[in-house]
């Protein structure tokens, strides 16, 4: 690709403004040598004298930015803003959007470069950041969206399992209620038999001899009182049976 002779004339002209502008800048000299302490001391300085250029606010910002001193170049920036000029304010909010990521604070640094693209639509890093930004944002937020779901599934687990193991509970207490129940009416019932068998002794009497009791209490069982009752009744048709003594 061939360069014309104005292009090239331009270019040279350019190179020997940047060279005049670092030679006059110590800060600016600083700054691009890696030595950003001696750059923000100089426009500190500066600055005691002309507080109210902007410029010298942006510059005094930025290099604190490098020496990640964050709450002094946000301070410094942020007053810059007062600027007309706009490449200078395209670049003091990609530095904020810089800061408020270091802050991790997201929205912050996003709205800071959506500005910095406001001020100069063909700042490339501007828009580089902007949109990893947004898709980190969507990322983030599908990923507590997930992370919620999860959470809500795991409640409802949980309080699936605490319903079961409740109602497994349940159940073994009114297992454990029948049984003792059905024991209750066992014994209840033995007490019962107890009570209605009639030992030898009792069915002795002045006219039974020991050999018709004996009979009479084989034909007892648990659940044949009726049979024994009519027994009773049929030998007391013959023969008295003594139930109680006589006062």
């Amino acid at each position: 690709m061939k360069i014309n002779q104005s292009t090239y004339l331009k270019l040279i002209v350019a190179l020997m403004l940047c060279t005049s502008l670092f030679a006059k800048d110590p800060g600016l000299n600083a700054f691009y040598q890696g030595d950003y302490k001696s750059s923000s001391e100089y426009y500190e300085a500066r600055l005691k004298k002309d507080h109210n250029n902007e410029k010298i606010m942006y510059n005094r910002g930025t290099s604190a930015l490098a020496e990640k001193d964050y709450e002094t170049a946000q301070s410094m920036l942020r007053q810059s803003l007062s600027a007309s000029d706009e490449s200078q304010l395209a670049k003091s909010y990609y530095n904020l959007g810089q800061i408020a990521l270091q802050q991790q604070d997201t929205e912050e640094a996003l709205e800071n470069f959506k500005k910095s693209m406001l001020y100069d639509p063909d700042d490339v890093d501007a828009k580089i950041m902007y949109e990893h930004l947004q898709q980190q944002m969507k990322q983030q937020q599908q990923q507590q969206q997930d992370q919620d779901q999860q959470n809500d599934q795991d409640e409802q687990n949980d309080q699936e399992k605490q319903d079961q193991e409740q109602e497994k509970q349940d159940q073994e207490q009114e297992e454990q209620q029948q049984d003792q129940q059905q024991d209750q009416q066992q014994e209840q019932k033995q007490d019962q038999q107890q009570e209605s068998q009639l030992s030898e002794d009792d069915l002795k009497g002045e006219d039974l001899s020991k050999e018709q009791a004996k009979n009479i209490l084989n034909a007892m069982k648990e659940d044949e009182k009726e049979s024994m009752k009519k027994l009773i009744l049929s030998q007391a048709k013959s023969k008295k049976i003594k139930r109680s003594k006589e006062w």
